[in-house]
């Protein structure tokens, strides 16, 4: 028998992205010794409110650059200063939502999720693991976040390309700027306020992200348990070498799926193997019986792997559903002005740093949507692969002692599983498409205007 895998921290990464902006919390004072807990609020405490404070004074400052240049009819410096203000208020507006809004929800969907995810799928012919959806959800998010980073710190960059002491960041200071020491204040305040630009936008969405990989793997293990469900119930029941090979062969015979599985890897069991688990003395029940009582266990325990995914998906919902309907709003607006500012630094030859720094926020910004609509499809195409999967066994076999648990299950499994925003519309690459064609269609508006100021 393969031994079952160690249970590992699914979440670990983009925990660590999330203590970058306080968006999690630390809990040092259960880190730190009894009598100096209070020192580990603290600190904590003071962090966040630093970080609070930081982008919050970047987005005031935004505001006040548009109303003292309101009138001075230079459309590009106005739309640039509504892109930056945007992207801080949003990003103050995540960090309050996941640190001050549902802290409580955000910290149970983590512990619930890793304190009862199936590590593998049931004993049978064939399993698979949570390994290749781990390697996966990593690779993803690390991609993603290390994206997010190059694509805000690089405007850091600009000063320093420059040389003429300016800001990574142009808005209206009350003082002069490029005075020493104050200089550098403003750059490394603007520093971190770019930090957590970054972690807040890669964090909100790329925990979508993780938790929509993990539970679609976590879909390929039920998928794998309800194919095998007749070979874990020959286990069970101590069935021959002769006996399981037959059934093996059956089951076998069913004509193969491309792309099967979403992200894991399915293993064959060697039979010789399987021959020799469980092998305790049978129960003194007829056939008939001692089937349907492994058959009512077996199956009971891929209900309640069907209802924890469901349950984690329903508490997934409750959590992003809200946000992501302003979300969207917000990617219009952000895609519209930086595609705008875009075309218009490169018909005013601006610098070719300038260019490629609102080209990654324009590609950056389109990710993050892609990525939110793209794995809630996702999420939609697995949820309905469950009655496929039960099909994917010999069930012909047996199918008068399994018929009412079959129905119901097939039943429950084919209703699909939508994530949407804000209860509206779902999520899927369908809504990315009209996101786009509407970002761009206020694009083309605010072009007209500006040729005719």
């Amino acid at each position: 028998m393969e031994p079952i895998e160690a249970r590992r921290d699914l979440f670990q990464f983009v925990r660590r992205t999330m203590y970058w902006a306080a968006m999690y919390p630390l809990h040092l004072d259960r880190r730190l010794p009894h009598y100096i807990c209070g020192l580990g609020l603290f600190v904590e405490c003071f962090f966040e409110m630093f970080l609070y404070l930081v982008s919050i004074q970047i987005a005031i400052l935004y505001v006040c650059t548009i109303y003292l240049n309101y009138d001075s009819g230079d459309l590009e410096l106005l739309v640039n200063c509504m892109i930056q203000t945007i992207i801080y208020v949003w990003t103050i507006v995540m960090k309050v939502y996941f640190r001050r809004v549902r802290p409580h929800h955000l910290e149970g969907m983590v512990d619930t999720i890793n304190a009862e995810y199936r590590t593998r799928s049931a004993i049978g012919f064939t399993y698979v693991t949570m390994d290749q959806c781990l390697d996966m959800s990593n690779r993803w998010i690390k991609t993603y976040v290390y994206c997010c980073f190059i694509g805000t710190v690089f405007w850091l960059l600009l000063p320093i390309a420059y040389g003429d002491r300016s800001l990574p960041l142009a808005c209206w200071y009350p003082l002069d700027y490029k005075e020493p020491v104050i200089y550098e204040t403003i750059y490394f305040l603007q520093s971190v306020g770019q930090i957590q630009v970054a972690a807040a936008f890669s964090a909100s969405s790329g925990f979508h992200m993780v938790l929509a990989i993990l539970i679609s793997g976590q879909y390929d293990s039920l998928f794998c348990s309800l194919k095998n469900i007749l070979a874990t119930v020959a286990i069970r029941m101590h069935s021959t070498k002769e006996e399981l090979r037959k059934l093996y062969e059956l089951q076998e015979s069913t004509d193969s799926e491309l792309n099967e599985f979403y992200c894991s890897e399915e293993i064959t069991c060697d039979i010789n193997m399987l021959v020799h688990i469980n092998a305790s003395p049978k129960q003194a029940l007829m056939s008939s019986q001692e089937f349907r009582y492994h058959f009512r266990h077996a199956f009971a325990e891929c209900v309640h792997h069907h209802w924890y995914i469901l349950d984690s998906l329903k508490s997934m919902e409750k959590f992003y559903s809200p946000i992501w309907f302003f979300k969207t709003g917000e990617v219009i607006l952000l895609m519209c002005l930086v595609a705008f500012v875009s075309v218009k630094s490169t018909t005013a030859n601006s610098s070719f740093m300038k260019v490629v720094s609102l080209g990654q926020y324009l590609m950056l910004v389109a990710w993050e949507l892609l990525i939110i609509c793209y794995f809630g499809e996702i999420i939609f195409i697995n949820s309905q692969r469950c009655g496929d999967a039960i099909l994917r066994s010999p069930w012909y076999l047996q199918m008068r002692e399994m018929k009412n648990d079959f129905l119901l299950f097939l039943l429950n499994s084919y209703r699909p599983f939508k994530l949407t925003a804000g209860k509206m519309y779902p999520l899927n690459v369908e809504r990315f498409r009209g996101v786009i064609t509407t970002a761009f269609s206020f694009l083309t508006l605010l072009q007209k205007m500006d040729e005719r100021v």
